[in-house]
């Protein structure tokens, strides 16, 4: 009998433990990468550390480490979404020194020969629609390469009327790319409530949703250039404590939580065992 009980309490312990291992793995895979299916995709967007933009992602520093994370496919039709071009899509909102919330973005992808001359006139745009006026895309902020193998390029701020892309008198946000190998990376930063709204641009504001095109052609030529894209609808949280900080903290605590229930289940067992040769002993003697 006592033999059973020991044998029960054994298992009994074993299935605590592996079911607090399952709960910390379901914990951490909810902060992993999503995949962006359907037209538009939807998302929210939180807070995090400003990255550089440069078009070097610098993990060493931690970069991008806030970033809502999507893969996602660019298609030359949205309405049969096949043979896409896969891309990472990062998503940040930030809060500089000024005071100036901007709203940031990553977009990295791999093609095959990608330094040769076919991409010389590369470029990726950011088609941004008003929030109350969907999916008619008013504003373009676009990195456009003139000779992709030397890294000449430029950062350019249109406004669309009627299908036509006209450049703004002033340009608004920054945008830089980095071709490394095969591999590229675009990055963007665009400012949310400027305080300075007008036709030019769609002025971001927080607690609004947001639809956001992606674009990819070869030919620096608008629309007409525009080989795939993609629409992601984007939700701006307002300012408060970055939303990817907490889901680390939540991280963190549950995994302290876990495991220090592993350990006090250890030390209770350890407390079963001896308590159990002890009364073993006693009924030997």
């Amino acid at each position: 009998m006592k033999k059973s009980g020991f044998i029960t309490l054994k298992r009994n312990t074993l299935k605590i433990i592996i079911l607090l291992f399952f709960t910390q793995i379901f914990l951490i895979s909810t902060c992993f990468i999503l995949s962006g299916k359907g037209t538009p995709i939807q998302t929210d967007v939180g807070f995090g550390k400003a990255p550089v933009i440069d078009g070097i992602l610098d993990l060493t520093n931690s970069e991008w480490s806030s970033a809502r994370k999507l893969n996602l496919d660019l298609f030359q039709d949205l309405d049969n979404e096949t043979n896409g071009l896969p891309i990472d899509f990062w998503i940040l909102q930030t809060e500089p020194s000024q005071g100036i919330y901007n709203l940031d973005f990553l977009i990295r992808f791999n093609l095959n020969d990608h330094s040769s001359s076919e991409y010389d006139n590369e470029f990726v745009g950011i088609l941004i629609a008003d929030w109350d006026n969907r999916l008619n895309f008013t504003d373009a902020k676009i990195v456009q390469f003139s000779n992709i193998s030397g890294n000449t390029q430029q950062y350019l701020d249109y406004y669309i009327t009627d299908n036509a892309y006209y450049e703004d008198s002033v340009s608004n946000g920054e945008g830089v790319a980095k071709l490394d190998g095969n591999e590229i990376v675009y990055e963007f930063s665009i400012p949310v409530e400027k305080g300075e709204g007008g036709i030019e641009d769609v002025e971001l504001e927080h607690v609004a949703e947001f639809d956001f095109k992606i674009v990819y052609g070869k030919t620096a030529i608008y629309p007409d250039g525009i080989i795939v894209s993609n629409i992601v609808s984007i939700y701006l949280d307002p300012p408060r404590k970055p939303a990817e900080d907490i889901s680390e903290l939540i991280i963190l605590v549950s995994t302290i939580i876990v495991f220090s229930a592993i350990g006090a289940f250890y030390i209770f067992y350890l407390y079963r065992i001896t308590q159990l040769k002890k009364k073993i002993e006693r009924i030997r003697s």
